[in-house]
């Protein structure tokens, strides 16, 4: 079954899928492997996010990696964060998911065991960060594996991440997929105005039910998700975790990790 995912924008989850962060793909093993994505860490019902601090790495970022792959993801005003990384040879494919929980200070940004779930390793690894960076600017860091290999990473600040979510814009029906480590499958997603978020995994009879608040004034969500069915991907499930509308490829994104990081739900849908 296949593990990787066919974006439409090269950087992929402008999702707020968090922190840019990470290195190409790769790795095994559930302590192991080497990929791009961190620790759990709050995944968004912590309060609200009023503006964009400036003495924090907090923000929307897109960068590379030094093993060539593009990076898109978002630090939360609690420290959570959610990056995405490519393919190292095809940068619209979506090879896998950072999260976790960091702290900023003073210029710098540090996360401790934070999980990267590699879709083409079928892996979630545990890494350290660490980075430097200039509030709404650069950010430039070093991921450090479990396994003891090193990644290195630069990003800049985008100022999308300061347009308030809004459900009602994002209102639709989006066909797209599920990823996790059962791999891809298709699925449809919708969110009503009210930020009511229904779906099915088609492929396995898995449905998911939910909200999806706006994070105070940034571009957003919070979400709750509740997974129902004997063949969902890891099973019946509470999940919690963001969303992000792409406003002009009408493109919505989850990332949605379980309690124990050890899997997680990613989508990315389109609506017409």
């Amino acid at each position: 079954m296949p593990r990787r995912i066919k974006a439409s924008r090269p950087l992929l989850l402008s999702i707020s899928l968090s922190l840019a962060a990470c290195g190409g793909g790769g790795g095994g093993g559930t302590t192991g492997g080497d990929s791009l994505t961190g620790g759990t860490g709050s995944s968004g019902n912590q309060g609200p996010s009023l503006v964009t601090s400036p003495d924090t790495a907090e923000g929307m970022w897109f960068g590379t990696s030094d093993a060539g792959a593009s990076i898109y993801g978002v630090i939360l005003n609690d420290g959570g964060f959610y990056a995405v990384y490519s393919a190292r040879d095809d940068k619209t494919l979506i090879d896998g998911v950072i999260t976790g929980t960091g702290q900023s200070n003073s210029g710098s940004f540090t996360v401790k065991e934070a999980v990267d779930f590699n879709f083409s390793g079928s892996s979630a690894t545990q890494l350290d960060i660490s980075a430097s960076y200039f509030a709404k600017s650069s950010l430039r860091g070093l991921l450090s594996y479990a396994t003891r290999e090193t990644k290195s990473f630069t990003a800049q600040y985008n100022p999308v991440y300061e347009q308030p979510a809004s459900a009602s814009l994002a209102t639709g029906t989006y066909a797209g997929n599920v990823i996790s480590a059962a791999g891809r499958q298709s699925a449809f997603m919708t969110l009503q105005a009210n930020g009511t978020v229904t779906g099915v995994v088609a492929e396995s009879e898995c449905n998911l039910s939910g909200t999806a608040t706006p994070r105070g004034a940034v571009n957003v969500f919070n979400l709750s998700l509740t997974l129902r069915g004997s063949s969902c991907p890891f099973g019946s499930d509470n999940l919690a975790g963001i969303g992000f509308y792409d406003i002009p490829s009408k493109q919505f994104f989850i990332a949605a990790p379980n309690t124990t990081r050890s899997n997680g739900l990613f989508f990315q849908g389109v609506r017409p």
